[in-house]
């Protein structure tokens, strides 16, 4: 039978792997070293990365919008030859007449937005020269304005700024807040890839077993059946197990090549192969407070931050849209010095007082009740955001208290499940013992070897879910329950 096996090329390969990997491999890799890599090297983990960094900009661009702006505005050079239309006062009509002018300007401008108000200070300095080319001589003129002071105040409007502000520091902390909790479902995934590569490898394991015992108890069937100790039918049910156990070899080598390949991609490594995972042990002892989970994900969710700006969003909202159908009203005053000359040399003699005062206002007469469905169209919409807010909170609670719930009596799943697999072990070891004195029948020896495998791979989900419970719970409340500190970023890297 041996032979024949390896004149199978596909199971003489899985034998072969499985011997590499189980005998030759040394190197393990613990849970906690595999998320450590995923969290440094993941390409996921460079992505939350990137998408702090554009949260702490937006907010940085938020704060730049509050400072004074200097602004330089040239146009050097500038000239036109064309007809443009004059009218002659001789003859009382209008006439198209060539020009030739090079015009000159120059702009510096300070601008400061005033946050409680909505205004805008403004003020600028210009100078303006003008050449024009008649045909026997060239004319200049040159105007100035060295200051000029004014206000652009919106009366009673729409204050997109200070909506801004009431949001920015919500947006960054959420934007911090997010990148930790980015790096919690990183945890979460990464706990799920090492339980699939640990259990792929056990079932690869648990089947390179089996397809050595089958060839084991088939080779003593052989020798046990001219003796008369052993059925024709229960011969041919050996070797028949020969031929399953080594479709299952296959199928177990071909699935943990594919998780290999997944975990490659995942970790961004590719030297994977040359570890075996180590199993985590269970927390001892440790119990999740509900109440205290509940305040920990108030304080630090991000998703609960993103609930309070959908708060403020709404009703910004719902007061741009007020003021917007209301009436707009707008004061603009400047206060400034003026002079024209001939000369540049006398450009800056007895400056002029220029003065600008105007208040605009639009007033809609008849709309046809157009503002009043949209004032009312907003406030719907705020009260759709507000029922929306509660229902997420109240789901977050929920999903939270389940997710607790859970945590605290996995443990007890867990050592049950090692306890089961502990038994299991023990029965299909006496089970085999008893086959080969002829005590049991091969049936009742494959279902205990079934239940044994079984048992082993439920103790390895139920240990699964116990970590993925808790790693979620970190996710959820960005807290560390294990060493009992919140978890802690040096944000300054992110942005270097």
């Amino acid at each position: 039978m041996i032979d024949s096996t390896i004149r199978n090329p596909i199971v003489f390969v899985c034998l072969l792997l499985s011997h590499f990997i189980f005998a030759q491999n040394e190197k393990s890799l613990s849970l906690n070293e595999f998320i450590r890599i995923a969290s440094n090297d993941a390409l996921d983990a460079y992505k939350a990365k990137r998408q702090y960094a554009t949260g702490y900009w937006e907010y940085r661009a938020h704060k730049s919008r509050l400072l004074p702006k200097m602004n330089l505005e040239l146009a050097p050079f500038t000239f036109n030859r064309s007809f443009t239309e004059r009218y002659d006062p001789e003859k009382n009509i209008d006439l198209y007449r060539p020009i030739r002018s090079l015009n000159s300007f120059g702009q510096i401008s300070v601008e400061q937005n005033v946050l409680f108000s909505g205004a805008k200070v403004y003020v600028h300095s210009t100078f303006n020269r003008i050449s024009s080319f008649l045909d026997d001589q060239t004319i200049e003129n040159f105007s100035t304005t060295p200051l000029r002071i004014g206000i652009t105040q919106p009366i009673m409007a729409f204050n997109a700024l200070r909506w801004e502000k009431k949001t920015a520091e919500l947006a960054l902390q959420k934007a911090k807040n997010d990148y930790i909790l980015q790096q919690q479902k990183l945890n979460v995934k990464s706990v799920g890839l090492f339980f699939k590569w640990a259990l792929a490898q056990t079932k690869l394991k648990l089947a390179n077993e089996n397809h050595r015992s089958a060839i084991n108890l088939h080779e003593i069937g052989v020798k046990r059946f001219p003796l008369g100790t052993i059925e024709k039918e229960d011969l041919l049910n050996l070797e028949l197990e020969t031929f399953i156990t080594s479709t299952a070899l296959t199928q177990a080598s071909q699935n943990f090549q594919e998780i290999v390949a997944e975990l490659e991609v995942f970790l961004n490594i590719s030297d994977i192969q040359d570890y075996q995972p180590t199993l985590p042990e269970l927390l001892p002892n440790m119990m999740i407070d509900l109440d205290k989970a509940i305040s920990l994900a108030h304080a630090n969710n991000p998703d609960l931050i993103h609930e309070e700006m959908k708060r403020i969003n709404a009703q910004r909202d719902l007061d741009q849209t007020i003021k917007k159908n209301r009436f707009d009203l707008t004061l603009n005053a400047s206060f400034g010095l003026n002079q024209q000359a001939e000369e540049f040399s006398e450009l800056y003699s007895h400056l002029l007082n220029q003065q600008y005062v105007s208040i605009v206002l639009n007033l809609p007469l008849l709309d046809w009740g157009e503002r009043k469905g949209n004032i009312q169209t907003a406030r719907m919409n705020k009260e759709i955001a507000d029922i929306e807010i509660r229902q997420n909170i109240d789901y977050l609670k929920q999903t939270l208290t389940q997710l607790v719930n859970n945590f605290n009596l996995q443990a007890k799943i867990v050592a049950d499940a090692s306890k089961t697999k502990s038994i299991s072990l023990e029965s299909y070891e006496i089970s085999e013992t008893r086959f080969l004195s002829g005590e049991v029948d091969l049936l009742r020896l494959i279902t205990s070897r079934k239940s044994w495998q079984n048992a082993a791979e439920q103790y390895l989900i139920s240990l699964q879910n116990f970590w993925e419970y808790y790693y979620q719970l970190q996710q959820m409340t960005l807290f560390n329950f294990i060493d009992d500190r919140l978890i802690e970023v040096d944000y300054d890297e992110l942005i270097d």
